[in-house]
């Protein structure tokens, strides 16, 4: 099937009062996440073994590694720049659904807030879900009986419509070949005033720009002035590149108000939008 199930729209029927991780919803079969791009690149186990977030082994190496690397990545900074904003919401009981959820750490430290009711982690790798999701919740010592694991598409999310306090993602709006029909998606599942989270964009400078459209001129002999030319997507990664002044428009296409934007580590932009309330 292509599109999540009708059972599948009741938020919290999979809440665990055990304390237990319940488990893995399924709203795509393995030939539909096969279909999706770049899922190839991200289903490879043995890929994923030689990677930072590998923790399914457990054990303190590991784990530092995985450290090092949202340190020196910048990630971590943005994590809690973006848990601060949440942290000082008014509102209880908050629901949210963290995109391209990956191995789980941005779910699991989420569900640790004490304004968070529930945090519904989506992503298109089933080894991540079952084999290091688990291994992130002991990592950052997560609350299981918050946490639920969906396999499926960013693009058709199982979630009523204006479900979602808070849409949650990190390192992953980029990896998105269509961005409107993402976000539109994103909007329908989006409660009024409810807010937009982008941590782990990439960040393209100024002076990135300038450089890349240097070295086309050298290299090409010709001038491009293009900037999706200059910073093509890479179709492996499934990365692509956004200009801030793109950020700005996709939110405004949308009629939501960008509160904060930020850059970390001179690569790294985090984005906080939110929703307009009618």
């Amino acid at each position: 099937m292509n599109t999540p199930t009708a059972g599948s729209r009741v938020l919290g029927d999979t809440l665990m009062a055990d304390g237990k991780l319940a488990p893995i919803v399924r709203w795509l079969d393995d030939n539909a996440v096969s279909a999706i791009y770049s899922s190839q690149y991200w289903n490879d186990l043995e890929e994923e073994r030689t990677k930072e977030w590998w923790i399914a082994d457990g054990g303190e190496a590991a784990y530092a590694r995985l450290r090092g690397y949202l340190k020196n990545s910048g990630l971590m900074e943005e994590y809690e720049l973006a848990e601060q904003f949440i942290a000082q919401l008014s509102q209880q009981d908050l629901v949210i659904a963290d995109l391209a959820a990956g191995i789980g750490w941005t779910s699991s430290l989420l569900s640790r807030l004490p304004n968070v009711r529930a945090v519904h982690a989506v992503d298109i790798s089933q080894h991540r879900l079952e084999l290091l999701f688990p291994a992130a919740i002991r990592m950052f010592e997560g609350r299981p009986d918050k946490l639920i694991r969906n396999l499926g598409s960013f693009y058709h999310l199982g979630f009523a419509p204006a479900s979602m306090d808070v849409v949650f993602l990190s390192s992953a709006f980029h990896h998105a070949a269509n961005p409107l029909r993402l976000l539109i998606e994103i909007d329908r599942v989006l409660r009024p005033g409810g807010r937009l989270i982008l941590i782990g964009e990439n960040f393209v400078s100024a002076k990135a720009i300038l450089r890349r459209f240097a070295k086309k001129l050298l290299l090409e002999k010709r001038l491009c002035a293009n900037f999706y030319e200059l910073f093509p997507p890479d179709d492996k990664l499934g990365d692509h590149y956004y200009r801030v002044s793109d950020y700005y428009f996709f939110n405004q296409m949308l009629g939501y108000r960008i509160v904060k934007f930020g850059v970390q580590n001179k690569h790294s932009a985090m984005v906080i939008s939110e929703k307009a309330t009618a």
